[in-house]
């Protein structure tokens, strides 16, 4: 399991280092050559929408999302347990449903043959990507619930 979350990690860490190159590239590309890069505000919003997605999913897992825990500060170990299980089972349902209409919308870009502004290249495939990283968020989640209940803390 702990190299599948690396896997995931990696890819979500090489999305990010990817709109990373591609801004340089653009902006240096411009300031040295006035040359616009094609496409590059398409792919790097795309990207950006992708690795959100990849790191909403490592997020979870890991449980190190924005969190108000003031609440759970004061409740003692046995209700720490409890809220985090409901925490999670409430975000895994919301996730499970995100990644379902996800599906529907990679389903209807499809079907539009929607393409970027200069190189016309389909966008489908972004959001495939993307609905994949909230299908693993989903996936993950499961598996963090899974460990609370049974009382495994380890990847």
């Amino acid at each position: 399991m702990k190299t599948f979350i690396d896997k995931v990690e990696l890819i979500a860490g090489l999305l990010l280092g990817a709109i990373a190159l591609l801004t340089f590239a653009a902006v240096m590309l411009r300031w040295l050559f006035n040359y616009g890069l094609p496409d590059a505000f398409d792919f790097s919003r795309l990207l950006l929408g992708t690795a959100m997605f990849w790191g909403i999913a490592l997020a979870g897992f890991h449980n190190r999302h924005i969190q108000v825990d003031g609440f759970w500060e004061l409740a003692p170990t046995w209700g720490k347990r409890l809220i985090d299980i409901f925490a999670t089972a409430v975000t895994l349902a919301f996730m499970a449903v995100f990644a379902w209409m996800l599906e529907g919308k990679v389903t209807s870009v499809f079907a539009s043959n929607e393409q970027t502004f200069d190189l016309r290249l389909p966008v489908w495939p972004f959001h495939a990507v993307a609905a994949l990283g909230i299908a693993l968020a989903s996936l993950l989640l499961l598996l963090r619930l899974v460990r609370l209940l049974t009382g495994k803390k380890e990847v």
